[in-house]
């Protein structure tokens, strides 16, 4: 974002994606809160609730592709700073550690847990080296509203957080209320908005956006940076082939999950290899508009059966051609893709909900 302004970030573009992140995972997060709040159960579980059998096999496919660029952007770019730290072929570091994330997935959810939390330490660990050894020459944020490039910033936040968004009742299933599901949001929310402006900082010290290269020629501590980078991405990389099998089973439940964590974590280690980390803003721009239009219709039925009014099928008409479109647009270099996806989505659900209500006589 900070080399997409050659120079610092606009507060605007911050606080903009961190409230559509927000209202994305929290709509969405609700249907994993125990009832009377929500349906208690992971998008696998309460997908048959709300789609067809077409819109569940779309969605799986689409999330599986998801699921396969997001273990291909963690593992390319833990690979290449583990390869750094080795001094082997980058592609060598990408597959170690690809093997290396496959395996845990095997493990039980209680070590799987636990090395989440390491990594995430890591993770910040990562940061705070990074804001020390590599402070700004100059603030790394303005109120200057930034123009068109400013939306494209929101778009690209929105896009890290789609595939989770999404997800999200695979993590928040059985919170006791919105409240806790609240504080979840938050503590994804607010360290991503300081993560990015801990990454902007490092751009204004650097000019760079190779964080690999960047820790690789350092001194002192920042030297070491690379192992907390291969640490920080192995819980993401984990989420993704727990979170994919589970979204390529919920189009074909016959598939089991050692299946599904190797139709993701395959293809992805090629992804890998091949560096597809350094395409993360045009990733991030594809996932922008191609899943949130779905988050609009599901989250609005949840509403409404939450208030009493009998449930109802979400129509693929309602979020399938805003995404088509808003990829499209994407696809043609527009940075309003994103947003036109979702305002999409809300038109056609509003026509959706308004052509169930029973008319006066």
């Amino acid at each position: 974002m900070a080399d997409r302004h050659h120079g610092a970030v606009p507060v605007l573009a911050l606080v903009g994606g961190a409230a559509l992140m927000a209202l994305l995972l929290f709509g969405q997060g609700a249907l994993g809160v125990r009832p009377p709040y929500g349906d208690g159960g992971t998008l696998t579980e309460v997908a048959p609730r709300y789609l067809p059998a077409a819109g569940r096999a779309v969605l799986s496919v689409v999330l599986g592709v998801a699921m396969i660029g997001w273990f291909g952007f963690n593992v390319g770019l833990g690979g290449a700073s583990l390869a750094t730290v080795l001094r082997l072929p980058g592609p060598v570091g990408a597959l170690l550690l690809a093997g290396a994330v496959l395996a845990v997935s095997y493990a039980s959810p209680r070590l799987g847990n636990r090395i989440a939390v390491a990594t995430t330490l890591a993770a910040l660990g990562l940061v705070a080296l990074c804001v020390a050894q590599l402070p700004p020459t100059s603030a790394p944020v303005t109120l200057d509203p930034g123009g068109w490039a400013t939306a494209a910033d929101i778009a690209a936040m929105t896009g890290y957080v789609s595939v989770f968004a999404l997800r999200a009742p695979d993590f928040s299933r059985g919170l006791a209320s919105r409240r806790d599901l609240g504080w979840c949001v938050l503590l994804l929310v607010a360290p991503a908005v300081a993560v990015g402006v801990a990454g902007a900082g490092v751009w204004l010290r650097t000019g760079s956006t190779d964080v690999v290269a960047v820790l690789a020629g350092s001194t002192g501590l920042a030297a070491y940076g690379n192992l907390f980078v291969t640490a920080a991405v192995f819980a993401p990389a984990l989420t993704t082939t727990y979170s994919g099998a589970l979204a390529l089973r919920g189009g074909w439940p016959a598939l089991s999950p050692t299946a599904g964590m190797l139709i993701v974590a395959v293809p992805g280690a090629v992804l890998a290899a091949a560096r597809f980390d350094r395409l993360l803003l045009p990733w991030l721009a594809v996932l922008a508009a191609t899943l949130p239009p779905l988050i609009v219709p599901m989250a609005t039925e949840a509403w409404r059966r939450r208030r009493g009014h009998p449930a109802r099928i979400v129509p693929v008409w309602t979020w399938l051609p805003a995404g088509l479109v808003a990829t499209a647009l994407t696809a043609a270099g527009l940075t309003v893709a994103a947003v036109t996806g979702l305002a999409l989505a809300a038109l056609a659900t509003a026509v959706h909900v308004g052509a169930g209500r029973p008319r006066p006589t």
